[in-house]
């Protein structure tokens, strides 16, 4: 199975990144060794750029990033926020990537090093400014501060020519795979893929000429990801992609499943391993607990010979022949014998008999005892061994969460009518100032919930809009309110022109930001059920988590729940509601209301 890039597939990644010059460095996300890069592209919509240490460098969507950066993201985020990505290239034949940007007057170089541990640094002039992992050569240090130097460079055999290549080859000890595959930095993969393509010498022209990106498949499972056809692939399942790109990604998304699989049997190999030890040193117990009874049952069946043999040896005679004295251990006052079925005894020639055979039974004892506590380990073992395999079994078969695209007014609380009208809310006092400000225009209706603390609601061409959008629009501002954390049942709304809306208080009163003061008629609605749907609707072709009335969510989903104010934890809910609808926890907890609740209804899914 293909674990890394080689530097065949970093000089085919590179050729199709050229699209991402021109686009700026929007976001930049960290997980352990996993560094994603958002850029918004030049010609509009965003890409990203995904990095794991020493292995990986392509353009693949990681469906969950966690939104707290580490210090390194953190210092990335300080260097390169909006820089405009100017070049790109891969360092000769090399499996190091540099993307060259501009940030105002300063010009930056982003270095991906893909091979070993993998590391990424960032170069202002020559000097390092940031390293994820620091590391110190014998031939150049890579720390901040320091001169950056990039290592020795390799052979390029993509620009040799036919007497270049030979002669190359010629020059190198070993076997001609392994010279193609370190010394001309192929890899294996495709040195093996030259050697049985004897004819073709330059590879370079095998690109261009045969150019299609695919994921191969052994026996179901992804095995590999190349730029090209290759002969040693002939008779196995392939799937072909546009890109190399693409088919590098979907590798991933197939194959990383997979390996999490693998490692439910990795997990279990370990265990295995240490029971296969703990059972090794029970076994070894039980036989000295064995050993240990039987010689005292001898000593006893056998107590006149061992008596006088003692008396022998505490006095200096020799000992009658019943046996054959091994050793004398005057120090340790120990004698070592041999005799009936044991070819080693040991005995304290101090003590008598009956003493003799007591200190066997004692180590006896301490044995049975050991070996019960080796049982015990052995089965905590086991149970460990089978909820570290469970859980690696769960990761392998989890759903792939997929986030779903971002639309613009999820900045704010957001909902369809029934009829399509757009509804927006404000999430806190900053968005609510921020909505009205920049949103409620002239055609639009402004509703509130008849409770201190609900959001500020607009609903776009509200004049167009039925009294049934209107009421809609009343039940989301009363269920996004305080209402809902007081656990009311019930309450009332109201809806006004724009120009009833302001920001200018009555003389000698303060206005709080996210307040605004309504002048005039107010229509209002009562009655209204403090409920919320949240289901899967569809926005633009674009599948999006919603969260509004039941009506409206009704209208436009199969997929949906019906909350209420109740005593369940808000989070838990959320989770359980993601994984169904399988998004990250986040999309489901925008959509919440702001207190405890209960599941009153389900449609098309369990929750």
């Amino acid at each position: 199975m293909k674990t890394s890039l080689t530097s065949f597939d970093l000089r085919a990644l590179v050729a199709e990144w050229q699209g991402l010059v021109g686009g700026h460095v929007d976001k930049i996300y960290q997980s352990q060794d996993e560094v994603i890069f958002r850029i918004n592209l030049a010609g509009g919509g965003k890409a990203e750029l995904y990095s794991r240490a020493g292995r990986w460098l392509c353009l693949h969507e990681l469906e969950t990033k966690p939104e707290s950066p580490p210090p390194f993201a953190q210092t990335l985020r300080r260097l390169l926020d909006n820089a405009r990505i100017v070049a790109i290239e891969q360092r000769g034949f090399d499996r190091i990537a540099v993307f060259g940007v501009e940030r105002g007057p300063d010009a930056l170089r982003v270095i991906f090093e893909v091979f070993g541990n993998g590391n990424l640094i960032v170069t202002k002039g020559d000097t390092t400014v940031a390293v994820q992992a620091p590391q110190l050569f014998k031939d150049r240090k890579v720390q901040v501060g320091e001169p950056y130097a990039f290592p020795a460079a390799g052979v390029d055999p993509l620009e040799l020519d036919r007497g270049g290549f030979a002669e190359t080859l010629r020059g190198a000890k070993g076997q001609v795979v392994r010279v193609l595959a370190s010394i001309l930095n192929l890899g294996g993969t495709y040195a093996e893929e030259l050697c049985l393509r004897a004819a073709v010498l330059n590879l370079a022209v095998a690109v261009e000429q045969e150019r299609r990106p695919t994921v191969v498949f052994q026996e179901g499972h992804a095995v590999d990801a190349t730029p090209i056809e290759l002969v040693q692939h002939r008779g196995l399942e392939r799937r072909e992609f546009p890109t190399f790109n693409e088919a590098l990604s979907h590798y991933l998304t197939v194959a990383e499943p997979e390996a999490e699989g693998a490692k439910a049997g990795g997990a279990a190999a370990k265990f295995l391993r240490r029971i296969a030890q703990q059972e090794q040193s029970l076994a070894a117990l039980r036989e000295e607990a064995t050993r240990l009874e039987a010689q005292a049952v001898f000593l006893y069946g056998h107590y006149a010979v061992f008596d006088e043999l003692l008396k022998a040896v505490r006095e200096g005679r020799d000992p009658p022949e019943h046996g054959q004295i091994k050793a004398i251990d005057r120090k340790e006052r120990t004698v070592t014998l041999s005799i009936g079925d044991f070819d080693t005894i040991t005995l304290e020639y101090e003590k008598d008999v009956t003493a003799n055979a007591q200190a066997l039974y004692d180590r006896r004892r301490d044995a049975l005892l050991k070996a019960q506590r080796v049982e015990e380990a052995i089965a905590a073992t086991r149970a460990e061994m089978e909820a570290a395999t469970a859980k690696a079994v769960r990761a392998a078969k989890r759903p792939r969460v997929k986030a779903t695209k971002a639309l613009w007014f999820e900045a704010y609380r957001w909902a369809l009518s029934s009829e399509g009208h757009l509804i927006l809310g404000g999430r806190d006092a900053r968005t609510n100032d921020q909505l009205v400000k920049k949103h409620l225009k002239e055609g639009d209706r402004y509703a509130h919930a008849d409770v201190h603390g609900a959001p500020s609601t607009v609903i776009k061409d509200g004049a167009k809009a039925s009294e049934a959008t209107l009421r809609e629009a009343c039940e989301f501002a009363l269920a996004y309110s305080k209402a809902w954390s007081a656990g009311l049942a019930g309450g009332s709304a109201y809806w006004v022109l724009p120009e009833q809306v302001s920001k200018q208080a009555e003389s000698g009163e303060f206005l709080p930001r996210g307040a605004f003061v309504i002048r005039g008629k107010r229509n209002y609605v009562h009655d209204l059920p403090i409920r919320l749907a949240i289901g899967e609707v569809e926005v633009d072709g674009h599948r999006k988590i919603m969260g509004g009335p039941v009506s409206a969510v009704a209208a436009r989903a199969a997929r949906y729940v019906v909350l209420g104010p109740g005593k369940e934890d808000r989070e838990a809910v959320a989770k359980r509601l993601a994984a169904a609808f399988t998004v990250p926890i986040e999309e489901i907890a925008r959509t919440m209301p702001p207190g405890a609740v209960e599941i009153v209804e389900r449609h098309g899914l369990e929750a």
